[in-house]
């Protein structure tokens, strides 16, 4: 239900002019002459029954009063009708005239309340509608932005999740391998170890047969021993060549001629048989065969 002011809003006016409706149709219909409808409308026709004599009395009496009270001064115009009076039909009507009909005075055109409401709804359902649609699609981007956060969230920490898992394999397998390799180390190293040891003492066992063998097969063995000191030495440097004094003895004196005149041969009891000690200058050049013996030893053994 609107207000005053609003109907007058709604009927067209403006909203300063605005009076009360009730004032509004009574000036109308004091100002207003409302024509006659071009065709009436339909009326039901009431029967009218046949006058009674009481209805006859009833119509007679206000005739005579009036005759009588008239007196001589109607004497003149004769008797009084007394027939059975015509009753006029009543009128009713079908329909009804709402007050948006009514012609509007100044000619204007009558604006119809339903179609002004009709207007205004639709024009307030449009309105709705779109900011009814704005508010969802707002609503939708909110709950779509909110539901891809989640999902980036899930996603982020069953990413992290299955990398700390990974990273708890990784060290798990790490330390089972160097664990194994340590077992491995330990029980493989003493093994290694002694066959390393096996290998080395086989090899120099070796070795000092073929050495004796090749000294009971040389004909002048202090000489290979002083040939193999010298190789090492500088060839014109000054060197002394020291000998096992039994090995010196067997010497011929024609193979220490041969030597360079810078090389001297002397006896000494702390070189073995068959080997030679060459110094010459900062040099010492140890030609004995257990020396050679014991380098060869611990090359195979580092």
């Amino acid at each position: 239900m609107t207000s005053l002011r609003e109907g007058a809003v709604l009927r067209g006016g403006s909203a300063a002019q605005a009076r009360p409706y009730r004032e509004v149709m009574a000036e109308r219909a004091l100002t207003s002459v409302v024509p006659a409808p071009a065709s009436p409308p339909a009326v039901e026709e009431l029967p009218v029954a046949a006058p009674s004599a009481f209805a006859a009395a009833l119509a007679a009496a206000p005739a005579r009063a009036t005759a009588a009270a008239a007196g001589p001064a109607t004497a003149g115009i004769g008797p009084v009708a007394t027939g059975p009076v015509q009753v006029t039909p009543v009128e009713r009507r079908t329909t009804t005239r709402r007050a948006e009909d009514q012609p509007v005075a100044g000619g204007r055109p009558s604006f119809r309340l339903g179609d002004v409401y009709a207007d205004e709804l639709e024009r307030l359902r449009a309105r709705a509608h779109a900011e009814g649609f704005a508010a969802g699609h707002a609503e939708g981007l909110v709950a779509a932005e909110s539901v891809v956060a989640e999902v980036e969230r899930a996603a982020e920490e069953r990413l992290a999740e299955v990398q700390a898992r990974w990273e708890r394999r990784l060290v798990s397998a790490t330390a089972a391998l160097a664990a194994a390799a340590r077992g491995l180390d330990e029980t493989a190293a003493p093994v290694a170890d002694g066959i390393r040891d096996s290998i080395v003492g086989t090899v120099l066992t070796l070795l000092e047969d073929l050495l004796g063998r090749e000294l009971q097969l040389a004909q002048d063995p202090a000489m290979d021993a002083v040939r193999r000191a010298l190789t090492f030495c500088p060839a014109d440097a000054p060197a002394v060549v020291r000998l096992h004094p039994d090995d010196l003895a067997e010497v011929p004196a024609e193979a220490l001629a041969e030597l360079p005149d810078s090389v001297r041969v002397v006896a000494d009891p702390s070189v073995e048989r068959a080997g030679a000690i060459a110094e010459s200058g900062p040099r010492r050049i140890d030609a004995q065969l257990s020396a050679a013996l014991t380098r060869a030893q611990a090359v195979l053994s580092s």
